[in-house]
C-alpha cells in the first residue's frame, strides 16, 4: 500500500517584489503492482498559517488549496514537488512574522476514497 517515506518538506524563498516561491516536496513508496493501477493517483497541497501560541487562540488560517494533479508513478519510490508563487499579501494573515505549513494529500484515483494526508513542519516567515 502506498505510503509516505517521511515528513514532507516545505521551503519558502523571497523571489523579489513581494513574491514568494513555496516548494513542498514529499516521497512516496508504492508496491510494484500499484504502478500499474489504471485509475492512477492524485496529489494536491493545502497551505496554512499556524496560530499556535497566539494569545487569541483559534484555528489555523487556511490560505489556499492547489487543484489535484493526476499522475502515474514511475517507480516504487517517487519524490514529487509542488512549486507555488504567492504574494506577500496572500501570505500575511496577522501582524508580524508568520509560520506557514502545508498539508499534502495523496489518493488513489477512485472516487470516494479518503486522501492520505501528511503535514510539513512549520516554516517561520517574516512578511
Amino acid at each position: 500500500m502506498a505510503g509516505y517515506k517521511d515528513t514532507p518538506t516545505i521551503g519558502i524563498v523571497l523571489k523579489g517584489n513581494g513574491v514568494y516561491e513555496i516548494q513542498v516536496s514529499y516521497t512516496m513508496f508504492y508496491a510494484p503492482n500499484e504502478l500499474f493501477f489504471p485509475e492512477g493517483w492524485f496529489d494536491s497541497v493545502a497551505l496554512f498559517e499556524s496560530d499556535k501560541g497566539e494569545v487569541f487562540g483559534g484555528d489555523d488560517d487556511h490560505l489556499f488549496n492547489l487543484q489535484p494533479r493526476f499522475f502515474f508513478p514511475q517507480s516504487t519510490e517517487e519524490t514529487r514537488t509542488f512549486s507555488i508563487l504567492r504574494t506577500r499579501s496572500e501570505l500575511e494573515t496577522e501582524a508580524g512574522g508568520e509560520e506557514i505549513y502545508a498539508v499534502v494529500h495523496h489518493v488513489r484515483g477512485i472516487q470516494g476514497l479518503n486522501s492520505n494526508k501528511r503535514r510539513t513542519v512549520d516554516f517561520p516567515l517574516a512578511v
